[in-house]
C-alpha cells in the first residue's frame, strides 16, 4: 500500500506537468514520461544506490549467509502464492493454481512459515502468476514505463496488479511489517544482480541500459521464458531506435 501512494502522489503532482512528447508503443511498452523518469533515475542511481543501497547490499550479501538469505526470500515467496494460486484460475491455468496451493499449504506447515521451499526440493517448483500476467492475458497493454523514486522500474499495469494482488495477501501486515517486508525482498533482488554492475557503470546510457534489462525481463516472465522471437527486420530496427536514441541523449 504504501507503493500504491508513493506512486500516486509522485504521478498525481509532477507528471502532468514534465511529461514527454509520447513515444510510439513498442512491443506493448512506451516511454511518455521519459523526462521525470530519467530524472527519477538519476536520483535513484547517482543518490541512492551509489553512495546507499550499493555499500548495504554488499555488507549485506557478505556477511549474511546464502542459506539465510534464501530462507528470508522463501518466506516473502510463500506469501505470494495465494495469489497466485487465484491469478492462475483467472488465466484458466488449475493446474498452477493447484500448484501454488499445494506449495503454500505444505510450506506454510512443514516448511515452518515457508522458511524451507520442501515443495521445491521434491519437484513441485515455484510458479508464481500475478494479477499483472492477468491483465496481460486477457490482453490488457502494459502502459507507460515509470522508474519511480526509491522503488525503481516499473510499468502501470504492473503497479495496478502489484496492488489487486496486496488483497490476496495470507496476513494483515503492519506498516512497519510491510516495510521490513519490502527492504528484506529489496535486499535479497539488489544482490541478486551485484555481478551486473560493471556493465550498468559501464553503459553509454545506464537509464536505457535499466529499462531496456527490466522491459526485457517481464516480457520472459509473461511468456514463461518462452518470449516470441524477433525477426531480423524487428532486429535491426529495434538497434536502429537504440542508437537513435543513444545519439540524442
Amino acid at each position: 500500500m504504501l507503493r500504491r501512494i508513493l506512486i500516486l502522489t509522485v504521478f498525481c503532482w509532477f507528471a502532468p506537468a514534465i511529461a514527454d512528447e509520447q513515444t510510439p508503443p513498442q512491443d506493448g511498452f512506451y516511454d511518455p514520461f521519459e523526462g521525470f523518469n530519467r530524472y527519477s533515475w538519476r536520483f535513484n542511481y547517482e543518490v541512492l544506490d551509489k553512495p546507499l543501497f550499493r555499500p548495504a547490499t554488499h555488507a549485506y550479501a557478505r556477511h549474511v549467509p546464502f542459506g539465510v538469505r534464501e530462507s528470508l526470500n522463501n518466506v516473502i515467496r510463500n506469501l505470494e502464492e495465494p495469489a497466485s494460486a487465484i491469478n492462475h484460475l483467472l488465466q484458466l491455468n488449475p493446474q498452477g493454481a493447484a500448484n501454488s496451493v499445494v506449495r503454500f499449504l505444505f510450506n506454510s506447515t512443514f516448511g515452518i512459515a515457508g522458511i524451507f521451499d520442501i515443495m521445491g526440493w521434491s519437484g513441485v517448483t515455484r510458479d508464481i502468476a500475478e494479477f499483472s500476467d492477468t491483465m496481460g492475458y486477457y490482453g490488457v497493454p502494459d502502459g507507460p514505463f515509470l522508474m519511480i523514486p526509491v522503488l525503481g522500474p516499473s510499468t502501470v499495469r504492473n503497479e495496478v496488479g502489484d496492488f489487486i494482488d496486496g488483497f490476496a495477501s495470507p496476513l494483515s501486515l503492519t506498516w512497519a511489517e510491510r516495510i521490513i517486508r519490502w527492504g528484506v525482498d529489496g535486499l535479497y533482488k539488489r544482490a541478486a544482480v551485484i555481478d551486473q554492475e560493471p556493465l550498468l557503470d559501464n553503459s553509454l546510457d545506464s537509464y536505457t541500459f535499466i529499462k531496456d534489462a527490466y522491459l526485457q525481463y517481464r516480457l520472459y516472465r509473461f511468456y514463461r521464458g518462452k518470449p516470441p522471437t524477433a525477426d531480423q527486420g524487428d532486429i535491426d530496427s529495434a538497434l536502429d531506435d537504440y542508437l537513435d536514441e543513444i545519439d540524442n541523449f
